[in-house]
């Protein structure tokens, strides 16, 4: 039988550096430690691009780009671009359009100025959008009156920019300016001659690079808020709901004449034939006549002891509550009466007049 003996003394490293056995352990051992902090370092430096044996994102061609600028850049037409996003390779095209451009001539242009294995992502040509501000009639419009309500005589003017109205000569076609731009488009001469409505006013539009300048005439005119009608009413017509509304014209066009409030007229009657669009006033309505001169009405008196009704002749015309005169056909004798609905008058109780109005009802 064989018996295998063996030393437990404690070994240490350094007994067995002693050997070469030991001491190629250790040089294995601090080579090992060298390469991972190489690999740290690496790391480091690349920003954490490469880890743990990953590589960069190849760089991807977009299919459409939009851009404010006035240039293209690599960052602009590919994803991870890394630190050649800012160099420039296209100029953009003209504010607020689009153009086509080929996806083999980017990635050629891109390589050139130094991107690695650009990735044209089976495309065939990159639609390029150069974003704009759009400028419209409406702003030109409202730079001309705030600067025509700036030299508004001021003493005792309650007038605002919303009470002006420009209108333009013709047409203005919608600008484009710079999206980046701290002021689009602005006015910047304005001239009318003495009292006159007429201006003609300058503008400068900002395209990034370059101005725009844009010259308009027209006129401007101060407006107030009017209460006119939609459709012609007859004389003793009367108005409805939908037959009134509020609208802003000319103040010139409209002198001395008093608005009236469209809630206050409404079942009112014309005091005379009105046309559609004319502006109204108070003055121009009345309450509408229940009674009518020369109409048979009936005459009625309530008392607490008894009712009396009779007909009789209306001998002038009156709305609820008007104070008419009535003739009793009979007895020719004529009583005032308070109108109190179409066809109908009421006698006071105290009136003397009473006795001769004809005959008793339960």
């Amino acid at each position: 039988m064989k018996v295998s003996v063996f030393d437990r003394r404690r070994v240490s490293l350094f007994d067995c550096c002693s050997s070469d056995t030991g001491r190629n352990m250790l040089r294995s051992l601090l080579g090992a430690l060298a390469l991972a902090v190489a690999l740290s370092l690496l790391v480091a430096a690349l920003g954490h691009d490469v880890a743990y044996g990953q590589s960069l994102p190849r760089p991807s061609l977009r299919a459409t780009v939009a851009v404010s600028d006035a240039i293209v850049t690599v960052g602009d037409f590919f994803e991870n671009a890394g630190d050649k996003a800012a160099t420039p390779l296209f100029r953009a095209p003209d504010l607020g359009t689009t153009g086509p451009v080929s996806a083999r001539r980017v990635v050629d242009l891109a390589r050139a100025a130094g991107l690695a294995d650009p990735d044209a992502a089976g495309l065939v040509e990159v639609q390029v959008t150069r974003l704009a501000r759009t400028v419209e009639a409406e702003e030109l419009a409202r730079l001309v009156a705030v600067e025509a309500l700036r030299r508004l005589p001021r003493t005792g003017s309650d007038t605002t920019v919303e009470d002006l109205r420009v209108s333009f000569d013709g047409p203005v076609e919608p600008r484009r300016a710079d999206l980046r731009a701290a002021e689009p488009v602005r006015l910047v001469s304005f001239g009318q001659t003495g009292q006159s409505s007429r201006f003609e006013a300058l503008f400068q539009i900002d395209k990034g690079g370059s101005t725009e300048r844009l010259l308009l005439r027209g006129e401007v005119v101060e407006t107030v808020q009017v209460t006119t009608l939609t459709r012609t009413l007859a004389r003793g017509e009367l108005v409805g709901r939908d037959d009134v509304q509020i609208e802003r014209q000319p103040r010139r066009q409209i002198g001395s004449l008093r608005a009236a409030d469209p809630d206050q007229i409404v079942g009112l009657a014309a005091r005379r034939a009105l046309r559609a669009g004319q502006a109204v006033g108070t003055g121009d309505f009345t309450r509408p006549s229940l009674v009518t001169r020369g109409d048979t009405v009936t005459v009625v008196y309530e008392s607490a002891a008894l009712t009396v009704t009779t007909r009789g002749q209306a001998l002038e015309s009156g709305a609820l509550g008007d104070l008419v005169g009535v003739l009793n056909p009979q007895s020719k004798r004529t009583i005032h009466a308070t109108v109190a609905g179409p066809g109908k008058v009421s006698v006071a109780a105290g009136q003397k007049a009473v006795a001769s109005i004809g005959r008793t009802s339960p």
